[in-house]
């Protein structure tokens, strides 16, 4: 599966931004661990209470929990807004109700609504992982949004 998937298509007059990012391939430690940590508590539920519902009610909920990290996810930046879809569905948030962007480390970019940075509003920011695609991302980005003070 490929980690980028980059494609510009005019969509009446405007440009459209798309890639995708696959995060294991990003942080494989992390992935690894996360993946041992599941069949760890797992295995601890079966020994504890034995039987097959609860262990198997821990896989499901554990599974379910960190199941986004492992699913490719698709960003799109077009005249409209931003689509984040990923397995669990898509997210669209409007240019007309974000106001600002910050990058936050060579890979990731936060848009907010909100013109400066707060850990309040960090929950409603969107963060957009890049792929090889800085340049192209900020230079969009900067067309409808402000850089953050």
């Amino acid at each position: 599966m490929s980690t980028q998937d980059q494609s510009k298509t005019h969509d009446s007059g405007d440009q459209v931004l798309s890639w995708r990012v696959w995060l294991p391939r990003r942080r494989p430690l992390l992935s690894v661990t996360v993946a041992v940590f599941v069949v760890v508590m797992t295995t601890a539920v079966a020994v504890i209470y034995g039987g097959h519902f609860y262990p198997l009610l821990t896989a499901v909920l554990l599974t379910a929990a960190v199941s986004a990290h492992y699913a490719p996810v698709r960003f799109t930046l077009d005249r409209e807004g931003i689509t984040v879809a990923s397995f669990w569905g898509a997210r669209k948030k409007l240019w007309s109700n974000l106001r600002t962007y910050w990058p936050n480390g060579e890979d990731e970019v936060a848009v907010s609504s909100n013109e400066r940075r707060s850990r309040l509003t960090s929950a409603r920011d969107l963060y957009l992982y890049i792929e090889g695609n800085r340049v192209e991302v900020l230079e969009y980005l900067s067309r409808y949004l402000s850089p953050a003070k």
